[in-house]
């Protein structure tokens, strides 16, 4: 049943029953029947529905934003990268995630690469429509038919609204008619699946998720971030309304991957032994409604590692104990001194003066906070922050106060952005 007409039937909301049908749907080695109808069927792999889709996806997605480096260290080394994508796609991974922006379009030249020589059929391809690069209507059109070249494909399986947040959705989105463009594309059978990727709060979320019968989202998400952006809960609304759910940031920009010595004494004490990436996954796997996990691995070590977390991947495949071991990781996470108690529900937006006010405090500040490592925080500062895509620094706040009745949290959101300017010296960026 396509999810339009699911959605037509059933209304916004499916119940439990019809949520349980679909997660059963979960194959693995010595699935039987199952495997001769998944894409790229590996028995190491295991594969998870993709929604009311129809495709069956593999439990872990390769993100094509963070390569391997050449060594003057800012060049990506393609080849290595191509040998990643195809060692990954030889082991069972069938889903590809990229964008028209990545790496300034390089990546989606290197993946088309990647997917040359009959690698293209094995895999489902994920890509991204920049909002915030069209300056009228028809740029939709553009960028998407230019993706398709680079890519070296016709057709796109995965396609997105790419980084949807108040500005995106108000300013381009709705009146560019971009929801009625990406179904157009859908109907001409030159995408099979239309959906968005989130950076912004839970009612925005929802808000979007009704305006279309959408096919998935792609949604920051790990055990970090159970209210941060759409949260925990926005990922069950989206499943609940039938989309599949496409999960990035799982080890939280790398935080997750090379925790403090504190959090490293939580996982030693515990019986089970697991690497901290593959806590993380399984943080992200033990959820039913998530459908893959998408990791922007840079070497093919962390590659084979991930690959072998994912053979072992399951819906409900953490016990009582161990939740509570993740919850008492985050919470140590959540402990260090200098952090802003924010949830990044984003309802202090818009700000006047554009400032990321929810980005600098959850992403670049508390991230801080935890690794000490200024020159990180430098980076996600800058490289991962715009003017028009994220919002400005902390410096460009005047102290109007126009944010502080909307914050739940009653943060002083004008003395705190001032604070993590002085001691982060993002003034100097």
């Amino acid at each position: 049943m396509r999810r339009r007409d699911f959605i037509k039937t059933c209304g916004a909301v499916v119940g439990g029953a019809a949520l349980a049908g679909g997660f059963s749907a979960v194959a693995k080695a010595g699935a039987g029947p199952d495997a001769a109808n998944i894409r790229n069927y590996h028995p190491d792999m295991t594969y998870r529905p993709h929604g009311l889709t129809g495709a069956t996806v593999s439990a872990l997605g390769l993100g094509m934003m963070r390569p391997p480096m050449k060594e003057d260290g800012k060049t990506p080394d393609a080849d290595k990268f191509i040998d990643m994508a195809r060692f990954a796609i030889d082991h069972g991974l069938n889903y590809i995630d990229t964008s028209y922006v990545y790496l300034g379009g390089e990546s989606e030249k290197i993946t088309g690469r990647a997917l040359g020589n009959g690698y293209r059929d094995r895999v489902y391809l994920s890509s991204k429509s920049p909002w915030w690069l069209m300056e009228r209507p028809e740029d939709f059109e553009r960028y998407f038919d230019e993706s398709r070249r680079r890519l070296n494909t016709d057709h796109i399986d995965f396609y997105q609204l790419h980084m949807l947040m108040h500005r995106g959705w108000k300013d381009k989105a709705v009146p560019f008619r971009l929801v009625e463009k990406i179904n157009k594309l859908k109907d001409e059978g030159k995408i099979s699946y239309a959906g968005f990727s989130f950076h912004d709060g839970l009612p925005l979320f929802k808000k979007i998720i009704a305006a279309n019968p959408w096919d998935f989202c792609l949604v920051q998400h790990n055990l970090l971030d159970g209210e941060h952006e759409a949260g925990a809960y926005g990922l069950q609304y989206a499943a609940a309304n039938g989309m599949g759910v496409s999960i990035m940031e799982p080890l939280r920009g790398g935080v997750l991957a090379i925790p403090p010595k504190e959090v490293v004494e939580i996982y030693e004490n515990y019986p089970d032994r697991r690497s901290p990436v593959e806590w993380a996954l399984d943080y992200l796997w033990n959820k039913p409604e998530v459908s893959v996990a998408v990791s922007g691995m840079s070497d093919m070590k962390q590659l084979r590692e991930n690959l072998g977390y994912a053979k072992r991947a399951r819906p409900g495949m953490l016990s009582a104990a161990d939740m509570a071991l993740l919850g008492k990781v985050a919470r140590q996470y959540n402990s260090y001194p200098g952090q802003v108690p924010c949830t990044g529900c984003y309802n202090c937006i818009p700000c006047p003066k554009n400032v990321a006010i929810g980005y600098l405090f959850t992403i670049v500040n508390n991230q801080y906070r935890v690794t000490h490592d200024l020159a990180r925080a430098h980076r996600l500062a800058t490289a991962s922050m715009s003017p028009v895509q994220r919002g400005d620094k902390p410096g460009a706040c005047d102290g109007c106060g126009q944010c502080l009745a909307k914050c739940p949290q009653g943060i002083d959101i004008p003395a705190e952005l001032k604070r993590i300017d002085r001691e982060l010296e993002l003034y100097k960026l």
